[in-house]
């Protein structure tokens, strides 16, 4: 495959767009589809062509990567009356960037097969900043062969693309990964409430832990970014997170491993997700324990000053 190869994708959403933004700027004809017309007509004028429906998008295109909620949204793209696996030609291959089940990615790639198609799975790591500025982590499932093929488009939306196995073992990655961030999240939420409640200022805090074997993603980034500044704009939902934690536990009961931690990050993400306002940001977790901690961490000033007098 080459640069004259006719691209589609599906999923317009907020990673879809800044990603088919980053192909079309790295010179790709792009074929794009979303059941949300807006979305589309932004990129149209970038030079997108827009397709009517996932049947005309497969009939045109020779790779086609999709970035969507779900393995039921991928499982209905591809596999539904109209889905690509009855309109691509042999020969053709999905990129599903989405963050769906490795055993729904494993039977999809059964199918694809046996219609002479390739499926390959490819989510990615790096939120809305990462996807903007093409420097996404991809964890790409796939032979060696077929990721070499994928590998050029990829790189003009993602810096570092790590084969880590065959097709799914990204799905897999990716939900193992969400389930780390939500953990550490959560920790560290913890940690923060409980040095506020001590009086200790939270920033000297971060930039102690940060030089200390107590750092993460989410002392470096989160609070700093989206936390302490309580903007919660990450643009990555609650709920979201807890359907990667929930997948962690549903391939732990089908592999028969036991993940006590993830029963327990799951119980705590769905109790934030219930109480909690709709549409919350994965950041917002830090609301929940604020409200069973009958504590804020912006009461923090007055605590202070009362240690202080």
């Amino acid at each position: 495959m080459n640069a004259m190869v006719n691209i589609g994708f599906i999923g317009i959403g907020k990673m879809g767009r800044l990603m088919s933004e980053n192909l079309l700027n790295s010179g790709y004809k792009l074929s794009i589809y979303d059941k949300n017309l807006d979305s589309m007509n932004q990129l149209k004028e970038k030079g997108a062509i827009i397709a009517s429906s996932v049947h005309e998008i497969g009939k045109r295109n020779d790779i086609i990567f999709t970035m969507l909620p779900d393995s039921h949204s991928v499982e209905s793209v591809l596999d539904g009356e109209h889905g690509l696996f009855h309109s691509m030609k042999q020969g053709g291959m999905i990129v599903d960037m989405s963050s769906s089940y490795v055993f729904s990615t494993k039977q999809l790639a059964k199918r694809a097969s046996a219609l002479r198609l390739t499926l390959v799975d490819a989510p990615v790591s790096g939120g809305i900043k990462g996807a903007k500025e093409g420097t996404l982590t991809i964890m790409v499932g796939a032979n060696q062969e077929d990721f070499l093929k994928v590998l050029p488009y990829l790189k003009a939306v993602g810096k570092v693309i790590n084969l880590v196995g065959d097709t799914g073992s990204g799905h897999a990655l990716k939900a193992i990964n969400n389930f780390l961030s939500a953990t550490s999240l959560y920790a560290t939420s913890e940690a923060m409430i409980l040095a506020k409640k001590l009086g200790i200022d939270l920033e000297i805090a971060l930039d102690t832990i940060n030089k200390s074997s107590g750092q993460s993603f989410s002392t470096h980034y989160k609070y700093p970014a989206f936390i302490l500044p309580r903007s919660f704009d990450s643009c990555f939902s609650l709920d979201l997170l807890l359907k990667d934690v929930k997948m962690v536990s549903s391939i732990a009961k089908d592999t028969k491993i036991p993940v006590l931690l993830a029963a327990i990050v799951e119980q705590i993400y769905e109790a934030a997700s219930r109480t909690g306002e709709k549409n919350q940001d994965h950041t917002e977790v830090i609301k929940f324990l604020e409200r069973i901690s009958n504590f804020s961490l912006q009461e923090v000033d007055e605590l202070q000053h009362n240690n202080h007098t």
